[in-house]
């Protein structure tokens, strides 16, 4: 008689559904990737603010995807976060409810709090929106999602600022490898391009500062001249899907979920811990979750958020992690392209992940000119490569200290 633990059941990728400043399609978020071509353009804000430049969802229209009384009911980031989950939804054919929802974002609402709060200011509490509680509250977007498609199973949005999607897609993972639910969705959401919200990430120096006209220039991880990270809305969503059940619907297969960890610095609000313990930590236990040795990984997809104290880290955090063979890793920085997008940055950037696992490509760091002596490793400056692309680490580092990291392998 033998003992140990059960068979654990492999995590497919079955469908993706995306909102970005890059398009509204896998497709078109890889191309702008694979090319280093930003999508930041100007922002058009109320009132003038230092932060000039961001990644702005163009052209969306919510009635694509919900009635017109959801419209009006809604938030955008509610919108967003609907309409790229029902995008996966289609793209992976699923016909009948998910088990779960599991969803990330910093903010929630943070638009629509400002906007309450200047009606309260301007003309008293009885004009607010009625409905404003459920425009602002963080656990719409995913709840709104389980009553269209009616999920009883757990519907939990995680709030983790930077490193949520991630975080979901962690928890997701566990969901099904764990026999809890066939198929689950996971994502992640922002949409903080108001004065409010911008305005406080710019009173902490954590924003570039650099003008409208510089607009594809500003965002520039790693490189010696950046000067913050350019904010950018959006969202994606993944179907997560287990083996048996993606093989009896005979579902396309973007990848699969390996591994994932979670852990925090510890150590500042704001900052990141400058030796990058915790999150080389992190690391070590995602690949460890996934069975896997750190020599094992091909392509590691940074966090990169254009700041002077995140890249710093982030690369003493990849070299304390994967030892010797950080010097030999591949590493991209989509957040150069497209811009952060905080709480949904990491289910974004894990789509250029599996595409570029897909691909056997590399896409550049956009804007590297001139790398940061700290930041002395493989970034991929400017130009993308073909590469034998295995597996990829997808980690993100969020204010309070969050770390996730999630690995992903070929389908």
């Amino acid at each position: 008689m033998t003992s140990g633990a059960p068979a654990r059941d492999r995590v497919l990728v079955t469908g993706i559904g995306i909102e970005s400043c890059a398009g509204g399609t896998p497709q078109e978020l890889w191309d702008a990737l694979s090319a280093g071509r930003p999508a930041i353009s100007a922002l058009e804000l109320e009132q003038p603010l230092p932060c000039q430049v961001g990644g702005v969802v163009r052209g969306f229209d919510p009635r694509e995807h919900m009635s017109v009384q959801q419209t009006r009911r809604t938030s955008r980031f509610q919108q967003l976060f609907f309409a790229a989950a029902m995008k996966a939804r289609a793209d992976a054919e699923l016909r009948t409810a998910p088990g779960a929802v599991y969803a990330g974002t910093g903010g929630g609402g943070l638009d629509e709090t400002a906007r309450l709060v200047t009606t309260l200011r301007r003309s008293g509490w009885q004009q607010m929106n009625r409905l404003g509680l459920l425009r602002l509250l963080p656990n719409q977007a995913a709840g709104l999602v389980a009553q269209e498609l009616d999920v009883t199973g757990p519907v939990i949005t995680l709030s983790t600022a930077c490193a949520a999607s991630t975080d979901a897609i962690g928890a997701g993972m566990r969901a099904v490898r764990d026999g809890t639910a066939d198929v689950v969705l996971v994502g992640g959401v922002e949409s903080w391009l108001d004065v409010p919200a911008l305005a406080s990430f710019a009173l902490v120096d954590a924003l570039s500062r650099r003008p409208a006209a510089e607009a594809a220039a500003a965002s520039r991880p790693f490189d010696r001249d950046r000067d913050g990270m350019v904010p950018a809305e959006g969202a994606a969503v993944l179907v997560l899907e287990s083996e048996r059940s993606a093989l009896r619907r005979g579902a396309e297969v973007y990848g699969e979920v390996l591994g994932a960890a979670s852990g925090c610095d510890a150590h500042h609000p704001l900052a990141p811990r400058a030796d990058g313990a915790i999150a080389a930590r992190t690391i070590r236990m995602a690949c460890a979750d996934a069975g896997l040795g750190t020599d094992a990984v091909d392509l590691v997809s940074a966090h990169g958020t254009s700041t002077p104290l995140n890249d710093r880290a982030e690369t003493a955090a990849v070299k304390l992690a994967f030892g010797s063979h950080a010097r030999h890793l591949a590493i991209t920085a989509p957040k150069s392209v497209i811009g952060h997008a905080c709480g949904a940055s990491g289910v974004l950037e894990s789509v250029g992940a599996l595409l570029a696992i897909r691909e056997k490509y590399v896409p550049p760091t956009a804007n590297l000119d001139n790398p940061d002596p700290d930041c002395d490793l493989d970034y991929t400056p400017l130009v993308g490569r073909p590469a034998a692309i295995n597996v990829c680490v997808k980690q993100n580092f969020g204010f309070g200290g969050h770390n996730s990291a999630v690995v992903f392998g070929a389908a």
